[in-house]
């Protein structure tokens, strides 16, 4: 599937995603759950269980409820961007499992007693490869989604001028003429 062609399909299958304004992660949680009846929960991944081979996030979904696991990052914005390419996940449904294998793998500091109790009946995915399109879906809606948020109105006080000034492009993009 082309670039193109996959951005357009996650721009339509993102269109009823409920972004909050003004925008932040945890309101987006809070949306999503309310949409869909489900817990999100957000939990950094401990320092102590961060490994350079670590995957940059981890969603483990069982039937009420959903764990993203996330590095943190140097950045805000990069950490959002790993938490929202999970919600992504979310979002779109996606189910792909890792194998217990897989999971030690992208987490080499779990242990084997918490893989199994993670592995058992729950469908678990994590970020570090990008070969599959639910991966590049995800990856996708994870920059997309602060799009949609930028199209929202500003907050008329000195932060919100600031924080747009800083945040959002100057001017929308122009289409480039044939």
């Amino acid at each position: 599937m082309s670039l193109r062609r996959l951005r357009r399909n996650c721009e339509e299958r993102l269109a009823d995603l409920p972004v909050p304004s003004p925008f932040s992660v945890p309101a987006l949680v809070r949306n999503m759950e309310a949409v869909s009846g489900r817990r999100i929960i957000l939990m950094p991944l401990p320092d102590h269980m961060q490994h350079p081979d670590t995957a940059c996030g981890l969603r483990v979904k069982t039937p009420r409820w959903s764990l993203v696991l996330f590095k943190r990052r140097a950045t805000e914005n990069q950490t959002n961007h790993t938490i929202l390419h999970e919600l992504g996940h979310e979002w779109f449904d996606h189910g792909g499992t890792l194998s217990p294998e897989d999971l030690h793998r992208q987490i080499p500091t779990l242990g084997p007693r918490l893989i199994a109790r993670f592995t058992g009946g729950v469908a678990i995915q994590a970020r570090a490869h990008y070969d599959t399109v639910e991966e590049r879906e995800a990856e996708v809606s994870a920059s997309l989604i602060p799009l949609m948020a930028r199209d929202q109105p500003v907050r008329d006080d000195v932060l919100g001028r600031l924080d747009s000034s800083l945040s959002r492009p100057v001017a929308s993009r122009r289409r480039r003429r044939p």
